[in-house]
């Protein structure tokens, strides 16, 4: 039986790149838990007179922002949010920041709700290093303006053993996960994005705008994923460990996770799926309510973007980065074990995240519950 780790088993896990952060509010989830309190494993020196950054857990570490610790003697508070819905309607609900970090997809829903301020990339020295296809990514700018300084981004597709499913060797596709003749040898993400999207691009579907008739053929797929799936993980190290060992051979899951399994000398790849491979940004945003000198905002964002900091993103979190050239500092074995040797060509075969209205969204979610209880 898999278990639900301890709070202090997920700090071990954060601290060991065994979990992503996006893992940590499905595991609570499975828990039954809406939060917790993790104790944190380093918090920097706070500069005096500084600003707050309402930021994911990780991202607050030194190494992220080290030019502006240079330049102002310490780095600016921090407060933690572990899901962007929770970002969102705590600032709606009065919370106190200047800088926030919200999956780029939410970043249309922060300027409609008038929670952010368009940002000056004049001030930005690093702007021009920024990869274009970040800058325009749908949801980024409004009347001229830019919204967001995009960051960190990665990918979710199929991590597989190519010992195992040879016949997928050069034929990447989100159907494997839906194989039949790998029945109970699938790991499944345990989140509706981890299936019906998946389910929706095997399909030739575009996840974000299907009719009803799309939807119904999608439930079907996803059945047949329930079926053929050996478990459903919350958190990647339960995959890892299931790919290095043979027990399955292809699961829904991350960069970096295929990374660890490389390094360990397990024969798998990582897809990029003839129907796209899906891809996720954070961006930085500056909110209305900033009430910190701009100068001290603006120079916490150009450190950010500084190819320094991409290469600790890129060597340490496994992650891509939004300034190009970080990945010339990078350590060349990293970026090839992460797929990422070309980052553009990479990010041109993504299909990005984007928002769902919130009814679309429910219905996906109900079908996958229905799904995953056998209905």
């Amino acid at each position: 039986m898999r278990t639900i780790p301890t709070p202090a088993e997920l700090v071990r896990l954060i601290a060991a790149g065994r979990i992503g952060r996006r893992d940590v509010n499905r595991i609570l989830a499975g828990a039954g838990l809406a939060s917790v309190t993790l104790p944190m494993m380093r918090r920097p020196a706070t500069a005096d007179g500084g600003m707050t950054v309402y930021t994911w857990s990780g991202y607050e570490v030194p190494e992220l922002h080290q030019p502006y610790i240079d330049a102002h003697g310490g780095s600016p508070d921090f407060s933690l949010f572990a899901d962007n819905d929770e970002a969102i309607e705590k600032v709606k609900a009065g919370f106190q920041a200047d800088i926030a970090v919200p999956t780029g997809y939410m970043t249309g829903k922060w300027w409609d709700a008038g929670l952010i301020q368009p940002i000056d990339t004049a001030r930005l020295s690093n702007w021009g290093d920024v990869f274009e296809e970040l800058k325009t990514l749908k949801g980024t700018q409004a009347d001229g303006k830019q919204l967001s300084a995009p960051w960190a981004w990665g990918n979710s597709s199929v991590i597989f053993r190519t010992d195992l499913a040879p016949d997928y060797v050069g034929a990447d596709s989100w159907m494997i996960l839906f194989d039949e003749k790998y029945k109970g040898r699938i790991g499944t993400r345990d989140a509706m994005d981890g299936v019906a999207i998946p389910a929706a691009l095997a399909l030739g579907f575009d996840p974000y705008a299907m009719t009803d008739e799309q939807i119904e053929q999608v439930r079907e797929l996803m059945r047949k994923g329930h079926e053929v799936a050996r478990f459903y993980w919350s958190a990647q190290s339960e995959i890892e460990q299931a790919l290095a060992a043979g027990e399955i051979v292809a699961a829904y899951g991350w960069n970096d996770g295929y990374k660890r399994l490389k390094e360990a000398g397990v024969p798998v790849a990582y897809m990029t799926p003839k129907e796209g491979i899906l891809t996720w940004v954070d961006a930085q945003v500056i909110l209305a309510g900033s009430t910190a000198d701009p100068q001290l905002v603006y120079d916490y964002l150009d450190a950010t973007l500084s190819p320094e900091v991409g290469k600790f993103m890129i060597d340490t979190y496994g992650y891509g980065f939004a300034n190009s050239k970080a990945f010339a500092l990078a350590d060349p074995a990293i970026v090839a074990g992460l797929g990422m040797e070309n980052p553009t060509e990479v990010m041109g075969a993504g299909v990005f995240f984007e928002g769902m209205e919130g009814n679309y969204r429910t219905r996906l979610i109900q079908i996958f519950e229905e799904v995953k209880a056998g209905g």
